[in-house]
Formats: structure tokens, C-alpha cells, sequence
């Protein structure tokens, strides 16, 4: 789950950062929208995607690094497992927690509009509905319902603005945004995206609001007036104080030439190497070349050996079958089993100087889901025994499969004892 959401957040910097600097400035308004939003989506699903002619040019000498598990003489390790899995739990908590959260703030200030819907009531007419105010320092719109104070000036103007929103459904974009800040409600670049299609709504609708021969006219009114709308991130609001020199900017703007659209060919390339970086990454993802294990390893790889990333159902620990992420319940179960099955005693009597001491176990989960080719190398060979006899006791797993078949998968656990 970490890795997934380094990749989006590494994504979406990818994708804001062109904008800003590539895409911003340009007055193809309706093309900078449409890139926020398929961008905004895209990153989520990234990730997801693995090319598989990636993974056929992947060396397959590959083979899976689990996190190191560390052993004491002392009763240290219980207590280190222990808090781990009070943190994991923790982490999963206060997930759910801020979505709780993020989602009743969500509803609260859902809840507000539709109070001023049922206390005024709307004007309907064949495109809108307009829904006066006693405020006069409102003026937003939400789907089909223009809100404005009473005593508000340049009605006319603002409703005429207001109405480009409505017609083409700008609250839908921002309520796409409201469901990532619900769900992702820890993740910043929800809210830098929310923000800049704002400001794009607001330059689609000045645009189609005003011709050249009124500009002067239209920048005075949008300077008169000061709505306090901030509130509401998910309606269009005719005046925020924070976007009205960029969209009188804007609109001092000549039109971009068309053979600017080129920059938005930027997507392929960005696309490709997204992908290229997610599939590569993944795979190699926790993993150790065969030289790295030189000492451990002298044989050509099995032919039934897969990169981990490629493999579509990973080996299954006993007891995590109903587990979401049997990835990191196998790896916890086997730290655990490690932990609790190694005589780290036996380290007391063999001479080694005071210090961390590693042995690196390398093993198989073959394709019947049993623990087989067990090979150590440490500072000792009687800790290397220790080692091959406490990963040989692991139970028998579920195998991993890959497009349907089962299929074996190496892994090299690091055990690295505190001698005292």
C-alpha cells in the first residue's frame, strides 16, 4: 500500500509540475480541464498497470528481499513485533478515521447549500434555477442553481457567468475532486488539482461571458464585488479574491496559436515512462540480484521462477487467506515465525565478537506451496544450521500463481542477531 501511494503522489507531482510550467498560460481553457481531470483519475490507475513485455525483458534471476528481522538474547524482539503490529493496526484506523471525517465535512457543507435551496425559494426557468439570497455577498452556482444576494449589482452579468457552469456541469469536476479528498484525504495534490480547475472554470466561463468591446467594464465589476464563498469548495463562485488577478490576466491574453496543442503530446511520452517505471519498480520492488547473494546462490535460476512483481497471487501464509494484504501478513508471519523459533542463545558460546551479525537464508516456496532449497551463509555455521532448520519448519503455504498456475517464488530473508 506504501509503495502504491508513493507512486501516485510521484505521478501526480509529474503531472502538476507540466501543467504549471507547460500547459498554464496557454488559453486553451477547455484542453487544460480536460487534462486535470484525466490526469487526476489516471494516477490512481497507474500504478495498477504492469506491462507484461516489461516483465518478459526482466532478467529472472530475480528474487524477493524480505524485510530483516532481528534477533536478540533479550525479550527486545517480542516487544518490537508487538508494536509493529500496533502500528500497522493504528495506520489502518486512523485511515478510516480521516475518511469519517473528511466525509461528514463533505456532508455538513452539502447540507449548508441545501438549506438556502429549501429557505428561498428558486426562481426555475429553462436552464437554471436561480435562488436569491438576503446575503448580498453570495454569488455561486451548484449544478442547475444559481445562488445571488438580492441587493447584489451586475446581476445580470453574474448570472450570465454563472450559467457557462451550469451548462457545462463544472460542479461535477469538483465533486469528482470532493471524492478524492474523501478518500485520499491525506494526499495534498487532491486539493492543488481541485484549485487549479477552479481557476480553469473561471477562465472557460469569463471567456464565454465577455467580448472584447466590454473587458474594462467586466474587470470593474469583478473588482467591486467581494463574495464570501471560500467556504464551499466544491461550487463555482463568480468572485474569489485569490483567482481575480489571473483571470483579469487571462482575459488581457491574446489566444493561443493552435500549433501550441503539440504540447499536450507531452502525455504519451509521460504516459510511457509512468508505465515503464511503475512495471520495472514493482517488479524489482524488495528484491536482490543474483550477485548480491553471490555467496548463496551459485546455480542458474528454475525455469518456474518468476519476478515477484509479475506474479498475479502471491504465496499465502496460513491465516492470512482472509487478509486484504496477504503480501504483508506472509511477511509479518514470517518474521514472527523466525523470531519465535530461533535459539538466539545459540549465539552466546561461538566466539563472535560483540556486534550485529547476519545470515542471509535464501529459500523457495515452490509450486505445492512447500518450503524447499534452503541455503544460509552467516559468520557461523552452526548459526547457519539454526537458520536453515527454522526456515525449513516455516508451515506449508498456498503457492503463488501466476495467469493461472501455480508457480514457485525465491525469496532471501536477512536474520541479524545483537551479540551482546
Amino acid at each position: 500500500m506504501i509503495n502504491y501511494i508513493i507512486h501516485v503522489l510521484l505521478f501526480q507531482t509529474v503531472f502538476l509540475a507540466v501543467y504549471d510550467l507547460v500547459l498554464k498560460k496557454e488559453t486553451f481553457f477547455q484542453w487544460n480541464r480536460a487534462y486535470l481531470i484525466f490526469t487526476s483519475v489516471l494516477v490512481y490507475l497507474l500504478p495498477l498497470i504492469k506491462l507484461q513485455t516489461i516483465y518478459q525483458n526482466l532478467p529472472q534471476k530475480y528474487i524477493v528481499l524480505l524485510p530483516e528481522v532481528m534477533l536478540s538474547p533479550t525479550t527486545y524482539i517480542e516487544k518490537q513485533i508487538d508494536w509493529s503490529v500496533v502500528l500497522f493496526e493504528t495506520l489502518g484506523w486512523t485511515f478510516i478515521i480521516g475518511m469519517v471525517v473528511s466525509s461528514l465535512l463533505f456532508l455538513f457543507k452539502l447540507f449548508q447549500i441545501l438549506i438556502l435551496i429549501s429557505k428561498n425559494n428558486p426562481e426555475k426557468t429553462k436552464d437554471y434555477s436561480l435562488v436569491l439570497l438576503q446575503e448580498s455577498n453570495i454569488a455561486f452556482s451548484f449544478f442547475n442553481y444559481i445562488f445571488l444576494g438580492k441587493t447584489t449589482e451586475h446581476q445580470e452579468r453574474i448570472v450570465s457567468h454563472e450559467l457557462i457552469h451550469v451548462k457545462q456541469k463544472h460542479s461535477l469536476d469538483l465533486l469528482l475532486f470532493e471524492m478524492q479528498k474523501i478518500v485520499f484525504w491525506f494526499n495534498p495534490y487532491s486539493y492543488l488539482f481541485q484549485k487549479r480547475v477552479s481557476e480553469v472554470h473561471e477562465f472557460i466561463a469569463d471567456s464565454k461571458t465577455v467580448d472584447k468591446k466590454n473587458k474594462s467594464n467586466y474587470f470593474q465589476s469583478m473588482l467591486a464585488e467581494v463574495f464570501q464563498v471560500e467556504k464551499f469548495a466544491f461550487v463555482n463562485a463568480f468572485n474569489k479574491q485569490s483567482i481575480i488577478k489571473k483571470r483579469i490576466m487571462m482575459l488581457s491574453k491574446n489566444k493561443s496559436k493552435e500549433i501550441l496543442k503539440f504540447k499536450y503530446l507531452l502525455m504519451i511520452p509521460l504516459l510511457m515512462g509512468m508505465l515503464i517505471y511503475s512495471s520495472c519498480e514493482t517488479s524489482s520492488n524488495k528484491t536482490v540480484n543474483k550477485q548480491s547473494i553471490q555467496e548463496i546462490d551459485k546455480n542458474k535460476p528454475d525455469t518456474d521462477i518468476i519476478p515477484f512483481g509479475q506474479i498475479d497471487q502471491v504465496p499465502i501464509f496460513p491465516g492470512c487467506e482472509d487478509i486484504d494484504d496477504q503480501k504483508a501478513c506472509m511477511v509479518q508471519k514470517i518474521s514472527e515465525h523466525v523470531a519465535n523459533n530461533f535459539n538466539v542463545d545459540l549465539s552466546k558460546n561461538l566466539g563472535l565478537e560483540p556486534g550485529k551479525k547476519r545470515v542471509y537464508v535464501q529459500f523457495k516456496v515452490d509450486k505445492e506451496g512447500k518450503i524447499v532449497d534452503v541455503r544460509a551463509r552467516g559468520p557461523h555455521i552452526d548459526l547457519e544450521e539454526e537458520a536453515v532448520r527454522v526456515i525449513n519448519s516455516i508451515p506449508q503455504m498456498q503457492p503463488g500463481e501466476e495467469n493461472g498456475k501455480k508457480v514457485g517464488v525465491k525469496y532471501t530473508l536477512p536474520i541479524t542477531l545483537v551479540i551482546e
